[in-house]
């Protein structure tokens, strides 16, 4: 089946729309788990769909110092290599632009998922950390971007 990318909606999700994304989550990530608390300050919740069901999703709030950070994110098999987790990174990052944040950040884990670790860099992400992270048993890397 065929889909044309401009088919594809991206939506702002309040916070109490957030269970909208659970069943994507649950697939991508095999957890019930989002994110730790919706209570963070600038919340944003954006949801790719078609016709009304989620194909994807990306979470993020703000932190100290002038930083966004992008907690989870995550777009169904079928939908992948279309271009539509970067077209959420570019709202995401617009969005907290306007909010007042300076720099971009996400954490990704290569041996999971090395694609949001190419897109990062292939955008003009960073690298500014890497361990390795026991929960995952996969080395946690964190991309950062100045928006300018």
């Amino acid at each position: 089946m065929e889909i044309s990318t401009t088919e594809i909606e991206i939506e702002f999700l309040k916070k109490d729309q957030i269970d909208l994304i659970k069943p994507v989550n649950r697939f991508i990530f095999n957890e019930e788990r989002i994110i730790n608390t919706t209570s963070h300050s600038d919340l944003i919740v954006l949801r790719a769909c078609i016709k009304d069901i989620t194909i994807g999703f990306k979470v993020g709030y703000g932190k100290r110092n002038g930083i966004f950070y992008s907690a989870k994110g995550g777009v169904l098999p079928n939908y992948r290599r279309m271009g539509l987790a970067k077209k959420m990174l570019d709202e995401m990052m617009d969005a907290s632009r306007l909010l007042g944040y300076t720099d971009f950040q996400y954490d990704t884990f290569p041996n999971m998922n090395k694609g949001m670790l190419i897109m990062g860099l292939n955008n003009g992400f960073s690298v500014i950390e890497a361990k390795y992270n026991a929960q995952y048993k996969d080395f946690q890397i964190t991309l950062s971007k100045k928006m300018g």
